[in-house]
């Protein structure tokens, strides 16, 4: 893709890599930015040559929030609650007033894909829900995260309380919303916002490394196990065995299975095709 463009993809492999790529203003989320974002996972989905997905940012940055210019509501496009009422804006983001920036992180999760964050300097604001919407974040020692929406007097958006008390705990999660504190890569790992620290300049080929071994892997039955995590999230118990077993089902019927349970009896290594 042209390097001028917002979002740039590449395959590699069975693995998807999405850059964000505003690297002069250190990929901060405007308008353009998140709908070109939003738009490409909700492609992967259909997409069946792509079986992870890597999510990162170009330049020195993952993701340093929502555009300033934007959020003021002084910018081209109109920010409900911020500018001027009189202003025209379209009549679905009078209903949604966070229009693309929170349709990211509902497609990294509708996605019904891996995706893994490789994490570099700022994960800040939007970009720590985006993180924070990835089933795995990998980092190097140049990142920082903070919930830092209360800084410049603003509520959390993007998810961020949805994902925040799961991932580091209640408490955790209150601190974070109400301080707006930034944390260092070593403080974010210890705190649960990082799985995996590694060398700066290493996120990267980390997160790659992790995500080519998922698609090399039986991906209907690892989508799948994605999917019902998730749906536990929300569901009982008898729900989720209920679910589980219709899973099971599913993922039984594939080719991966017969090869995974021909390997297993045969004493070799699986060869897994993705169907």
């Amino acid at each position: 893709m042209a390097e001028n463009d917002l979002v740039l993809f590449e395959l590699r492999d069975g693995v998807g890599i999405v850059t964000l790529n505003r690297p002069d203003r250190l990929n901060a989320v405007n308008w353009d930015l998140a709908e070109a974002t939003a738009k490409l996972f909700h492609e992967l989905h259909y997409n069946d040559d792509v079986r992870t997905i890597v999510l990162t940012g170009a330049g020195r940055s993952f993701c340093s929030g929502g555009d300033v210019e934007f959020l003021s509501g002084e910018g081209d496009r109109p920010l409900p609650g911020a500018s001027d009422p009189s202003r025209r804006m379209p009549r679905s983001q009078r209903k949604t007033p966070g229009g693309p920036f929170v349709d990211v992180t509902r497609q990294i999760v509708a996605v019904e894909k891996p995706v893994i964050a490789a994490i570099h300097g700022p994960a800040v604001g939007a970009g720590l829900a985006y993180a924070l919407a990835c089933d795995r974040r990998f980092a190097d020692s140049s990142a920082k995260m903070s919930a830092i929406f209360t800084k410049v007097g603003i509520s959390p958006d993007c998810g961020v309380t949805y994902f925040l008390p799961r991932i580091v705990g209640l408490s955790n999660a209150l601190m974070m919303v109400e301080t707006a504190k930034m944390f260092n890569a070593e403080e974010a790992k210890a705190i649960g916002l990082i799985d995996e620290l590694v060398p700066e300049g290493k996120a990267f080929e980390a997160a790659f490394a992790y995500a080519s071994k998922l698609a090399a892997g039986p991906s209907v039955a690892i989508d799948m196990a994605r999917r019902f995590v998730y749906k536990s999230l929300n569901s009982t118990l008898d729900e989720m065995l209920d679910y589980e077993a219709v899973a099971s089902t599913m993922t039984a019927a594939t080719r991966d299975f017969k090869e995974g349970t021909t390997a297993f009896f045969e004493k070799r290594k699986a060869e897994f095709k993705g169907y």
